[in-house]
């Protein structure tokens, strides 16, 4: 078994950010749904264990843009 973990950058506006449960739901519902394909492939006899989302963290970004001009 593995552990992976993915980090995904969101602009939103202030107080439009993405629901972090719904987000980790909505990705455990693409998971669930690849698993079609080893109910299809029975026979082989291949083995394997639901992916699940088992946490998730939430972090604000205290990145300061630059915006260079044009001359100095």
């Amino acid at each position: 078994m593995k552990l992976v973990t993915y980090s995904f950058r969101i602009v939103a506006e202030d107080g439009d950010e993405p629901n972090a449960v719904h987000l980790c739901e909505e990705i455990q519902a693409y998971l669930n749904s690849n698993l079609s394909y080893y109910d299809e492939v029975e026979e082989e006899k291949i083995f394997h264990r639901n992916a699940e989302v088992i946490g998730y963290h939430v972090k604000s970004d205290d990145y300061v843009p630059f915006h260079a001009e044009e001359e100095y």
